[in-house]
């Protein structure tokens, strides 16, 4: 197999082993090395989860608990600002709903890469491990030319060192609060992290920086303005109002068009040779009669420097 056909094959059932480039624990292993470096980011989070955690309220079985069953960070801490806060649990389940709909995009996506889930084990497996960090190591190496690794292993073997620095962590981060005198205000820790996450997304390089600016300040406005309404609701209303604002200013922003990059790719002939097989042929039926006859020279003298 030569290096980078992995990247348009998918993990075949009963593909033999000599198929593959490396074994399936060899890619397991090879997935686990990319994903380790981004535990720098993941563990002040966890620490920041657990603390907090704990000055909600929280049991550290209920909080150990919490990790393991939902393992997924972003809806943990916003789970955790909101009990402290006595949100309704109705606002708070839609919420953390809304908070993890990303991850439906993220499954779309890697179902493009990989091959149908063998068992409903393995569909649950591959759903629990996805997260932002899965997700973006393993995309990184299937869009890789020089990719030769088996793709499920590795995307797995991506997820186990973000699980276990968010489980051992987030346990280190509870009993590390026992410590914290109650006079530090750890809970706003959450928000603030939000904070930096939001400022970092809106000040990232994009040609289309207004959809997101919009969406984030009509977001909080709506929050702050219906801040008293019963069960925390203004909340959820300003979920969707920052949702709703963030669509209306993308589709006037482009005007109901495909960006000009797409529009650029979609109106570009195919070159002859190039793409697939019918639109080669179609984008050679279409060339004059003097590129046809240049064409064929070029195809006899590539004969007679490669011969067959």
């Amino acid at each position: 197999m030569e290096a980078g056909q992995e990247l348009d094959q998918k993990d075949i059932p009963g593909e033999s082993l000599e198929d593959q480039a490396w074994s399936w624990g060899g890619s397991l292993k090879a997935g686990f090395a990319a994903g380790s470096p981004l535990l720098v980011g993941i563990i002040p989070f966890a620490l920041i989860y657990g603390a907090a955690a704990r000055e909600a309220g929280l049991s550290l079985f209920e909080t150990v608990s919490m990790s393991l069953g939902v393992f997924a960070g972003s809806a943990q801490l916003v789970f955790v600002n909101l009990w402290a806060a006595k949100v309704a649990v109705p606002v708070l389940a839609l919420t953390c709903l809304a908070v993890n709909l990303r991850l439906l995009i993220y499954g779309a996506s890697l179902s493009l890469k990989l091959s149908p889930p063998k068992s409903p084990a393995e569909a649950l497996a591959r759903a629990y491990l996805l997260t932002d960090e899965s997700y973006a190591v393993s995309m990184a190496g299937f869009c890789n030319p020089g990719f030769n690794r088996r793709k499920l292993p590795y995307y797995l073997g991506s997820g186990l060192p973000t699980w276990l620095g968010w489980q051992s962590f987030g346990t280190m981060g509870w009993l590390a609060g026992s410590i914290v005198p109650e006079s530090w205000p750890i809970g706003m820790a959450v928000p603030l992290v939000f904070l930096a996450l939001l400022f970092s997304i809106l000040r990232a390089s994009s040609e289309k920086k207004a959809p997101r600016w919009l969406a984030a300040g009509v977001g909080g406005l709506v929050a702050v303005a219906l801040k008293g309404l019963p069960l925390n609701l203004g909340l959820l209303i300003a979920i969707v109002a920052g949702i709703a604002a963030g669509l209306i200013s993308e589709i006037f922003w482009t005007g109901g068009k495909p960006s000009p990059g797409k529009s650029a790719l979609a109106k570009e002939k195919p070159r002859p040779g190039e793409g697939s097989p019918p639109e080669a042929a179609a984008s050679q039926l279409e060339s004059s009669p003097s590129e046809l006859k240049s064409l064929s020279s070029d195809a006899d003298a590539q004969d007679e420097r490669f011969p067959r």
